[in-house]
């Protein structure tokens, strides 16, 4: 009763092979895409499901002839095995069957004695009631030594000849099956000549057998023997070891496309070499499938044989500094809650915490145009008016991560880079946004992207509407292109809505676009954080980002949503609801939530005399005779800057010289500082401290400023007007007038120290 108990409950290890496996890589089409060394250093795949049949026929020819007749045991080969060893006094045959053998593989390959050798007769039988016979060949193929640190059928294929196994001739299959009954005497590269001489033995036997014809015969033994192993591919190295993490010591199926990846890693190299010469080593590149959510091209970094630019890391997965690459998300956030229109004016005026990247600025500018610009000043006054902390929450909706800090630790500069993101996700947000328009059905969703076939990714509400996402992207399609892709309107119809990011101080450069089909997200700079001046995302990333565009079949484009929308009229000059001063309006089909969008705050009713030249009013002139008209006005500073761009622009006319009214005119204004509570006094390499430039916007530059600190007059301006200042530290007033008696003043307080 023990013994049998033992025999069918304890006579097997559980599980029956516990050594470590590789984790092997596939791609959508199973092709290998990698493969890493197990952690004993063997390269040993996991259990494969089947066995090529001309491996099964060689091995089972070589090994065990009857191995589909007997029950694990072969008493015939037992017997003759243990009448040589007697004879010649020592071990000559094991007479083992391949059930057997598995067995021994299974335990490690215990010390031979006799009692072991009864041990693995009675677990051969044991084997033989538990798994069918294609299971245990299965498992010994899988085990077996075939030389040097390579274990299984699959690796052995791989090694040595460069193929699945499923691809072996019959010379390789006969080479391969010979190969574990003396694994560490024969192998390819050692004992060339023992080796050929067993092979050709076996195919002389299966020729025998009449198995192999006489011209596959022939055609076998010209085939040359294996010298060396060969390196196992590597086309998607970061994918492999970060898939592993999760998946270790399995078989994995990938939706990779392989020609495209290919394709991509030769792009990725390209760019690395001319990169290289500005000290730029590091690339990352992915490509998803919009209506899959499938990753179809992975590149985590570029490949250097000596690890010297930190390229193990893969980037996908890292966190980086965002740049202005999160704009869009924000203007779509705004376009939903009805607190923008695309051709909105916002403020593109010089603030403190930031500027534009070509330090030019336009005054007042087109939401759309801001956007396809990337200018950094009316993303913060959107940001201010949208509020960081709603905005924070929204970015994790899109199914950001990385924001794990507190609103206020981020603040304005949350929108140009102030926080983290990582490739993996915005390539995700990205193509969540295209995939809202690809199934307008309504039910409008975001969804996990993945790189494993048959996975089950999460599902959820998308934050923003699809008539939000179809105005975002149009806005992106008409970003102006690299250097590299000037005239692509003539000889290429392919529409990309696309937006470039450059992190503070140019470490990061990032390029993302999205058609129908495809998402792209690319990422470049140096992994170990060291700025180069050339880390742009227009300049270094979005190059790689068309290039790989190009090697995708782009047909279709964008299509607006049916339904979802209204018709508004809106400020022809402004992009604001119309107001009763508007003038001029234009009708626009926007979101439903565009109702609730403000309405025209730059134009108002004034009086002109009847000349139309002066403005009056009605303790200065007759009411009867003033003439009533509405005009396009916008705040001092933002007509300075919005002149220079916009000639037909026009002032407000002056006052009549008796209109008390003109007292109460502000047409100047401080352009910088913004804050005039305390300001600090810039320090230069040497310690000194610097002067402070106080600079204001005239709406008739030409006009003349007096300057007065402290009830002291300190000089005179016209045209440009900056003024630099080295107060005391302490409480100060300035007091600005123009030659009309205009006037401003501040208080502010110069703090010693550094900001």
């Amino acid at each position: 009763m023990i013994f049998l108990i033992w025999y069918l409950f304890f006579s097997l290890p559980r599980p029956l092979f516990k050594q470590d496996t590789s984790t092997i890589l596939y791609s959508e089409d199973n092709r290998l895409l990698g493969a890493t060394i197990s952690k004993d250093e063997q390269w040993r795949f996991p259990v494969s499901d089947s066995v090529p049949k001309r491996f099964e026929v060689c091995i089972t020819q070589f090994e065990d002839a009857y191995f589909r007749k007997h029950p694990g045991v072969n008493p015939v080969s037992l017997f003759r095995a243990f009448r040589q060893n007697s004879s010649s006094g020592s071990v000559k045959s094991g007479g083992s069957t391949i059930t057997m053998q598995t067995i021994r593989l299974a335990k490690q390959n215990p010390k031979r004695t006799y009692w072991q050798k009864f041990v693995e007769i009675i677990q051969a039988t044991r084997l033989e009631l538990t798994y069918s016979k294609n299971e245990i060949l299965n498992y010994y193929a899988s085990y077996a030594p075939f030389g040097g640190n390579v274990v299984g059928l699959d690796a052995a294929a791989w090694r040595y000849y460069a193929k699945p196994a499923h691809q072996l001739s019959w010379g390789e299959c006969a080479t391969l099956a010979v190969l574990p009954n003396a694994p560490s005497l024969i192998f390819p590269g050692k004992n060339h000549e023992l080796l050929l001489s067993k092979r050709n033995r076996l195919l002389k036997k299966l020729l025998e057998e009449k198995i192999l014809s006489e011209d596959d015969y022939m055609l076998a033994l010209s085939e040359p023997l294996p010298l060396k192993p060969n390196s196992l591919p590597e086309i998607a190295p970061h994918l492999l070891h970060t898939s592993s993490k999760i998946h270790k010591g399995k078989r994995l199926h990938s939706t990779i496309d392989s020609n495209l990846q290919e394709q991509v890693n030769l792009i990725v190299e390209n760019h690395k070499r001319n990169l290289s010469a500005s000290e730029i080593h590091n690339i990352a590149v992915l490509v998803v499938e919009v209506e899959t959510g499938n990753v179809k091209a992975y590149v985590g970094n570029t490949k250097d044989e000596n690890y010297s630019y930190s390229n193990q890391v893969d980037i996908i997965q890292s966190k980086r500094s965002s740049g202005s690459i999160l704009k869009p998300f924000l203007y779509a956030s705004m376009l939903q809650d009805g607190q923008l229109l695309p051709k909105m004016l916002l403020n593109d005026t010089p603030i403190d915490i930031t500027e534009n990247y070509d330090k030019n600025y336009s005054g007042a500018v087109p939401a759309d145009e801001a956007l396809a610009k990337s200018l950094n000043i009316p993303a913060v006054h959107m940001l201010e008016k949208y509020s960081v902390a709603k905005f924070h929450h929204r970015l994790k909706q899109f199914g950001f991560t990385t924001f794990n800090k507190t609103p206020k630790h981020y603040g304005l500069s949350l929108i140009v880079g102030g926080g983290e993101v990582k490739v993996w996700e915005l390539a995700e947000a990205y193509r969540n946004m295209a995939y809202a328009l690809v199934h307008d059905d309504g039910k409008s969703f975001s969804q996990e992207i993945q790189f494993m076939q048959n996975e089950n990714p999460k599902k959820q509400k998308y934050p923003i509407s699809p008539q939000a996402a179809f105005l975002t992207l149009d806005a992106l399609q008409n970003v102006v292109r690299p250097d590299s892709e000037a005239g692509w309107q003539v000889y290429s119809s392919k529409r990309i809505a696309w937006k470039t990011g450059t992190s503070h101080g140019f470490k990061d450069a990032w390029s993302v676009g999205v058609t129908p089909e495809y998402a792209v997200a690319i990422w470049v700079g140096n992994a170990d954080g060291e700025g180069r001046p050339g880390i742009i995302g227009v300049k270094a990333a979005a190059p790689v980002m068309f290039d790989v565009f190009h090697r995708l079949d782009l047909k279709k484009r964008f299509r607006q949503p049916k339904d979802g929308w209204t018709e508004v009229k809106t400020c022809k000059e402004s992009g604001y609801l119309l107001s009763p001063n508007c003038s001029h309006y234009i009708k626009q089909i926007v979101p439903k939530s565009g109702n609730n969008a403000e309405v025209c705050p730059y134009h108002k009713k004034i009086n002109l005399d009847k000349t139309g030249n002066f403005r009056v009013d009605n303790e200065c002139y007759p009411v009867d005779e003033m003439l009533s008209k509405s005009w396009f006005v916008l705040p001092a500073i933002q007509e300075y800057y919005y002149a220079k761009g916009h000639p037909y622009y026009q002032s407000l006319p002056p006052y009549l010289s008796n209109c008390n009214a003109a007292l109460n005119e502000k047409p100047f204004d401080f352009i910088y500082p913004k804050n005039f509570i305390r300001i600090f006094l810039p320090v230069d390499f040497s310690g000194e401290q610097q002067a402070v430039v106080f600079e204001i916007a005239h709406s008739k530059p030409e006009s003349k400023l007096f300057w007065h600190l402290d009830g002291k007059f300190i000089g005179t301006t016209q045209s440009i007007h900056k003024m630099p200042l080295l107060p005391e530290p302490g409480k100060h007033k300035i007091v600005v007038s123009d030659e009309l008696g205009n006037r401003i003043e501040k208080g502010f307080t110069i703090v010693e120290g550094k900001e």
